[in-house]
């Protein structure tokens, strides 16, 4: 029997554990940034493993089956190390929109935001490896790419806004890192980091690790210092300035 535990400080809010498995996972009572363990037997262990496997920052611990590796598990090719730029990005206040939409109004306006922000990371050549229930989180061969499709994202929603009335707010955090990829999945301590630089941005900003926007075509602020949840060492980071 499989046991699932989630490492809280690791744990980022994406939520693929609950959409993969919602009766083995749901939000932690009090803090719904946070996903934990409700009933790990209710599915077959396949499926536990897939949803701690789609976990981008490996937030989810499965016990008692130490010696069978991700990659045997998913019937995956062997990881290996790779850089890459990543992107996160997320809608911001969306439980609130929700509820000031309902349910039908925001599954359009949901559709609407994933096929819009899809199609500009085809175009910047971006790979989506999961979406995180009101986000994504896509990787890019270079720091350029990524900033270019965030840009392009700002502006386009910021166009519909003139144009239609509304489109959601969205923050957006890039970082270029090492990492682990099996195969169309990553992880590792980069991955972590993005994903903390993009819950520290704002709705509309774009926030890039420093190192990654460095060179940019884009004008950027000065850079400041800031504390990741998780992560010991500050990191320095900029906003990229789109408009």
């Amino acid at each position: 029997m499989l046991r699932a535990r989630v490492d809280r400080h690791r744990c980022v809010g994406a939520g693929n554990c609950i959409t993969i498995a919602p009766t083995a996972f749901d939000w932690h009572e009090g803090d719904f940034a946070k996903a934990d363990v409700i009933d790990a037997e209710s599915v077959e262990e396949e499926e536990l493993r897939e949803a701690a496997f789609a976990c981008p920052t490996q937030a989810i611990r499965i016990e008692e089956i130490e010696e069978l590796l991700p990659w045997q598990l998913r019937g995956k090719s062997a990881p290996r190390r790779v850089e890459k730029t990543f992107m996160f990005t997320d809608i911001v206040q969306s439980t609130n929109l929700v509820e000031a939409l309902g349910d039908e109004a925001w599954q359009g306006v949901l559709r609407w935001h994933d096929e819009t922000l899809r199609s500009l990371f085809a175009a910047q050549k971006g790979e989506e490896v999961t979406a995180t229930g009101d986000g994504f989180f896509v990787g890019f061969d270079s720091p350029e790419e990524a900033l270019a499709c965030a840009v392009a994202i700002q502006r386009k929603l910021a166009d519909h806004r003139r144009t239609q009335g509304f489109a959601p707010q969205v923050r957006i955090g890039v970082h270029a890192a090492g990492a682990t990829q099996v195969g169309r999945n990553f992880s590792g301590k980069g991955v972590h980091e993005a994903a903390r630089i993009a819950a520290l941005a704002g709705g509309d900003e774009i926030l890039a690790s420093r190192d990654t926007a460095a060179g940019s075509r884009f004008p950027l602020s000065e850079p400041r210092e800031v504390i990741a949840k998780g992560i010991s060492e500050p990191i320095q980071v900029v906003t990229v300035d789109w408009r």
